[in-house]
């Protein structure tokens, strides 16, 4: 299980820097003011990437209006922990372009909202998980060579040996290896839509 402090110093080392941080809440050394300047998004970035199981949620979309436009039927209220909507649940495992249900995300005086003409829209989407406690394994590493990528620049007087550019490499490689793993794990795409379809009648 590691920490978010854990997390910076496996990006820093990414970086060839030795030094450690001891806590990169309240650390001012210039290594932990970049991590502090940069983690979060790097976070955001990592998840929005990739569709990780630890922060995959689904939840019945809050209904805001009917007919909110001449266009759409509907509105619903964009989940507050939402980072990221995946898809709006269709009745279909696997989707395709004519199964998939189309919506659009705008914004009103309360928040964002999803215009789509489901009825009774249910979501599949990204939590913004920021508890580092949550992170497995191949999250962290492909956090640490994102936050590697953001923070080269600042801890390498300019990056002269480019490592910013080798670290994002190495992310989108951890990126597909956490595709793979996942493909040989989760069976629910070699199942037939039929086979959902003749449960329900």
């Amino acid at each position: 299980m590691a920490s978010k402090t854990d997390i910076c110093n496996i990006a820093i080392s990414h970086l060839g820097i030795s030094k450690e941080i001891a806590n990169v809440t309240t650390e001012q050394s210039k290594e932990a003011a970049a991590c502090r300047r940069f983690y979060d998004e790097a976070r955001k970035a990592v998840l929005n990437d990739y569709p990780w199981p630890f922060s995959t949620r689904f939840v019945n979309l809050g209904l805001v209006e009917e007919d909110p436009t001449t266009e759409w039927a509907y509105s619903y209220r964009y989940p507050v922990d939402c980072l990221f909507v995946r898809r709006i649940l269709s009745g279909f495992r696997d989707d395709t372009e004519a199964t998939k249900v189309v919506y659009k995300i705008v914004q009103d005086d309360q928040g964002l909202l999803i215009y789509t003409d489901q009825q009774d829209a249910q979501i599949e989407y990204t939590k913004n998980e920021e508890s580092a406690d949550l992170f497995p394994s191949d999250f962290v590493i492909a956090l640490s060579y994102r936050l590697a990528h953001y923070i080269g620049p600042r801890l390498t007087a300019g990056d002269p040996f480019n490592l910013s550019d080798k670290a994002m490499q190495k992310y989108e490689i951890e990126i597909s290896k956490a595709s793979a793993n996942k493909f040989n794990e989760d069976n629910s795409s070699t199942r037939q839509d039929t086979e959902s379809i003749a449960a329900r009648d």
